[in-house]
């Protein structure tokens, strides 16, 4: 058995995905989630072949029996469950070595300037300190 923690992102929803091979070319995947389009899954993914003529798992996006149950439950397109469940299918059977997957932005020149700038004129509008006397001291 293969577990696998997703933390989806802006949409705050988590996903566990269990991955368990039946047979030699038989898996089965359970997903745990709070997220109803992403356990509505679940139905799709009980006896998947992921190996041998006419397997359902590894072919293209489009042939892959996980992400067209994604492409019929999940509205956001973005949504890294369904890779995530192709990567602990591929461990569960021995396709993959388990390492770990990121998404991390960089924030961009652009931005940073644009959210100086931002910065700038927010220190700008404040009223500044009152200045000490070098009299008084």
């Amino acid at each position: 058995m293969t577990v696998l923690n997703v933390q989806a992102g802006a949409c705050g929803c988590s996903a566990k995905v269990t991955a368990t091979k039946v047979d030699d070319r038989h898996v089965h995947v359970v997903i745990e989630s709070d997220c109803d389009q992403v356990t509505a899954m679940n139905e799709d993914l009980t006896n998947l072949q992921w190996k041998g003529k006419g397997h359902e798992v590894f072919g293209r996006l489009a042939e892959s029996t996980v992400y067209r149950s994604a492409s019929t439950h999940i509205r956001h397109t973005a949504c890294p469950v369904p890779s995530a469940i192709l990567k602990a299918i591929e461990v569960e059977v021995g396709a993959a070595a388990p390492a770990d997957v990121s998404f991390v932005f960089v924030p961009s020149t652009a931005a940073s300037e644009r959210d100086a700038g931002a910065s700038a004129g927010v220190e700008e509008l404040r009223p500044s300190p009152p200045s000490e006397d070098p009299r008084s001291a």
